[in-house]
């Protein structure tokens, strides 16, 4: 069987899929390095949308939408075709269009109450119809279980990921997964990337928005998922 046909099957069953080194410890680092330089206001970048720049930023938890267009050092990690190309074949698909991407951090807490927030990313992504949409959680250091890694439920039992720096865990949007709090003895680091089949489009669910549609450019007056300014597809 070949490396992907085991990946698919492992993720069918499963839920989720745990790619081990694939990303360079030197490309980590720098990319971690990237994640304070952001913290302290600084890009290389300039989205053409409008969404505000970065600016310092010294909270204990931390949740930043669009990095990827700020930094080049996200961007690389994310869009450079390598990911895209372990996506293809993991899902089957033709196309991937990236969709959202969020840089996190959470200082560490003496203790208190483990509540892991459970949640599936299509409950957050109603306004969204794709064949396929999923997950890139990525670690930007060694993770122990004490630091509240992802956690996914397999099986109907809880799986908290140990984690290195340049592993990836892949999930689609309807497993249910969720972050435990960071008893750990350092910052969790991390980077969420959301990607889809090339097909994504907007469809109405009431009251329900998603950040997206603000940025996205209006077709007939419908937000277009498919705007390669905000969701360009991955070569």
């Amino acid at each position: 069987m070949r490396p992907q046909e085991r990946r698919r099957e492992f993720l069918q069953s499963q839920g989720y899929l745990i790619v081990r080194n694939f990303f360079a410890s030197g490309e980590v680092t720098r990319v971690r390095h990237a994640q304070d330089a952001y913290y302290q206001g600084e890009s290389n970048l300039t989205p053409t949308f409008q969404w505000p720049q970065s600016r310092p930023c010294s909270v204990r938890s931390r949740k930043h939408p669009y990095v990827s267009f700020f930094r080049s050092e996200f961007q690389n990690l994310l869009r450079d075709g390598r990911l895209a190309t372990l996506i293809r074949e993991t899902f089957s698909l033709k196309e991937v269009r990236f969709w959202h991407d969020q840089l996190l951090y959470e200082e560490p807490r003496p203790s208190g109450d483990v509540d892991y927030h459970w949640h599936r990313e299509q409950s957050r992504w109603l306004t969204c119809h794709a064949t396929q949409m999923l997950t890139a959680w990525i670690p930007l250091l060694d993770f122990t279980p004490e630091m509240g890694p992802i956690t996914i439920m397999a099986n109907e039992q809880p799986h908290r990921m140990t984690l290195k720096a340049g592993d990836l865990v892949l999930f689609p949007a309807t497993t249910l997964h969720g972050n435990p709090p960071n008893f750990g003895d350092k910052a969790r680091r991390a980077l969420a990337a959301h990607f889809a089949s090339a097909d994504l489009h907007y469809q109405s669910a009431g009251k329900f928005t998603h950040v997206n549609e603000r940025l996205v450019r209006k077709l007939n007056g419908v937000p277009d998922f498919q705007d390669p300014a905000v969701c360009p597809l991955i070569p």
